[in-house]
């Protein structure tokens, strides 16, 4: 029986894709992209700062996708300036309701774009090839008879991003003890079967172009930051840190983060250097997109497990030449323990959207033409009728 896992950890680390041209280049120009030192690629690859399950946002130019994921999946889009997400299936003779919709999956994880198609994995282990307007369902590969001829019968941390689908397999050993391994494999169909990453494939970050990922030494205690490549492996290392850096953003050339109650760029060469100070005390993190960054609090391990509760979140915005942009308080209810994770589930150059429970669904989102007029609002997004709505239990 496959083993299945759906922890924090692995929530935290699967942040999405974003949105841009689905042409070539897949950037977009920005006014802030001569400060900004965050990549500009929105399409194709897994976003920090943005949570997801299994890398469940993307974005092309003509729209937004989502993969939603509560026990079934269905895949949803939206046009660019719509407040309506709809199930992907234009069938005329669809109620959009059944299991035979073009939207509907038994169950699947990420949804991302590449070389003109959409890609996710589902239920039955395979990588789906999908056309953006969500037909002709296509298996590139089916994963089950690695996972037998390797004796691995649990697998965890699927997403897909910048091309290459990622996964995690688990067995155990003679001793007793359960062997976790990440692999890999690209969509180009230039491998016969996947390939080890030489570390938990879960923890693997991207800033667009360069993946990225921690190496653990036991010795030390310390976390190497590394670059990692599909065909070379683990390569030049970046930096040292004493924990995953979960809350923030990597880059190739600094690490950004909030300490103390002050952002920070945390360079490779240069060092630290303290950004602006917010003036707040507690556990804040950091999303950092091409035109600005987003401060607002979140809930520890410890904390939820002490029953802590925040009952009011605000978000504090930033350009990248770091004037304050203004702030807006959360104004809908949310599960606490998404806040362990977060609440920003999605950015366009338009909006940033945001979830209020564990299923990421965007449900409510920011206008970026807000920002620094002084009046910054929390708008609603409209989901399927079907979709589950989050209703705070009473004491």
């Amino acid at each position: 029986m496959k083993i299945r896992k759906a922890i924090s950890s692995i929530l935290l680390c699967t942040v999405l894709a974003g949105c841009s041209s689905s042409g070539e280049s897949h950037e977009i120009p920005l006014d802030q992209s001569s400060d900004c030192p965050v990549s500009t690629i929105r399409t194709g690859i897994e976003r920090q700062g943005i949570k997801t399950y299994g890398n469940g946002f993307e974005c092309i130019d003509a729209g937004s996708y989502f993969m939603y994921n509560n026990g079934d999946s269905w895949l949803l889009y939206a046009d660019h300036g719509s407040d309506t997400f709809i199930k992907l299936c234009g069938r005329p003779d669809c109620n959009h309701l059944d299991k035979d919709c073009n939207a509907f999956f038994k169950s699947a994880y990420s949804i991302c774009y590449y070389n003109g198609f959409l890609y996710t994995f589902d239920d039955n282990d395979d990588i789906i090839r999908i056309n953006l307007d969500g037909t002709e369902r296509t298996s590139i590969y089916n994963i089950s008879s690695f996972m037998k001829d390797k004796g691995y019968n649990g697998e965890f941390g699927m997403r897909i991003l910048n091309g290459i689908f990622f996964i995690d397999l688990t067995k155990v050993n003679e001793s007793g003890s359960t062997v976790r391994d990440g692999y890999y494999y690209k969509l180009d169909g230039s491998m016969n079967e996947p390939q080890p990453v030489h570390s938990s494939s879960f923890e693997i970050v991207a800033d667009g172009k360069t993946f990225i990922i921690p190496v653990y030494n036991k010795e030390s205690g310390f976390y190497t930051y590394n670059i990692w490549d599909p065909d070379k492996g683990v390569g030049d290392e970046l930096f040292k840190a004493e924990e995953r850096l979960l809350r923030g953003y990597i880059g190739t050339k600094a690490e950004y983060h909030i300490e103390d109650g002050v952002i920070i760029e945390n360079s490779y060469t240069e060092g630290k250097k303290e950004l602006i100070n917010i003036g707040l005390k507690g556990n804040y993190q950091l999303a950092c997109f091409p035109d600005c960054m987003v401060a607002y609090e979140y809930l520890s391990d410890d904390e939820l497990n002490q029953g802590v509760t925040l009952d009011e979140v605000t978000f504090h915005f930033y350009d990248w030449k770091y004037n304050d942009l203004g702030s807006v308080k959360i104004n809908y209810k949310f599960r606490q323990e998404i806040l362990n994770a977060g609440l920003i589930c999605g950015e366009t150059p338009e909006r940033i959207m945001l979830t209020d429970n564990y299923d990421f669904a965007p449900r409510y989102y920011i206008n970026k033409s807000d920002l620094g007029t002084g009046n910054i609002e929390i708008h609603p997004l409209n989901m399927p009728e079907d979709f589950p709505v989050y209703e705070k239990e009473e004491d």
